[in-house]
C-alpha cells in the first residue's frame, strides 16, 4: 500500500516452484507473512522442511521475512546482495533444477535476480525487477530503483523471454504474443 511516495506496508509475491518432487521457494514475503505462508503451505500439503532451496531476488525484508520458516532450504542470492554465510552466492546466471535457472536482473537493486522456469509455460518469478503488473502495464521500472537503464533492460529481458510473469508484489499475469 502507498500513500505518496512512502510505502506504507509491503510483502512479496511467494512462490512455490516444484520440478521432479524438488522444490524450490522464490521470495518469503515479510516476518508478519510466516503465519499466513506457513498455513497455506499446510493446506497444499507441502511441509516447510522439504523446501530445497529459497531464492532470495533480493535482501529486501519484504521479500526475505519468513527464510527461517524453510529449515532445510538453502538461500540463493546474488552474491552482490551480501547474502548471509552458508548462502549460496550467484554471480551469474545459474541452473538450480531442470528447467529452472536464476538469472541477474539488476535495476532495482544490483543484486536483484529473478527466476526462469520453462514448464507447461516459461514462468518469470520477477522479484522487484517487476514489481506490480502496472509497471509491466505502463512499462515502467520500479519506482524505487539503483539505475534506471539497468532496470528498463531488465524488465525487456524478462517480457522477452515469459510467457507468464509473477511480479514482486501482485498476481502473475501473461505476457501477450508468447505461444
Amino acid at each position: 500500500m502507498r500513500e505518496g511516495a512512502t510505502v506504507l506496508d509491503s510483502s512479496s509475491t511467494v512462490t512455490l516452484v516444484e520440478v521432479s518432487g524438488q522444490r524450490l521457494v522464490v521470495n518469503t514475503g515479510s516476518p508478519r507473512d510466516a503465519p499466513s505462508i506457513s498455513a497455506s503451505f499446510r493446506r497444499m500439503g507441502v511441509p516447510l522442511d522439504s523446501i530445497k532451496f529459497d531464492v532470495n531476488t533480493h535482501l529486501h525484508v519484504d521479500h526475505i521475512g519468513c527464510n527461517e520458516i524453510f529449515p532445510n532450504a538453502r538461500i540463493v542470492a546474488l552474491a552482490l546482495e551480501h547474502p548471509p554465510v552458508g548462502s549460496s552466492r550467484v554471480t551469474e546466471k545459474v541452473k538450480l533444477l531442470r528447467g529452472v535457472e536464476v538469472v541477474p536482473t539488476p535495476g532495482h537493486t544490483y543484486g536483484s535476480i529473478s527466476v526462469f522456469a520453462s514448464g507447461v509455460k516459461r514462468y518469470a518469478i520477477c522479484g522487484d525487477a517487476i514489481p506490480t503488473p502496472e509497471n509491466y502495464q505502463r512499462h515502467v521500472p520500479p519506482s524505487i530503483n539503483c539505475n534506471p537503464v539497468l532496470a528498463t533492460e531488465s524488465m525487456d529481458l524478462i517480457l522477452a523471454w515469459a510467457e507468464v510473469a509473477v511480479p514482486g508484489h501482485g498476481a502473475p499475469f501473461e505476457v501477450p504474443g508468447k505461444k
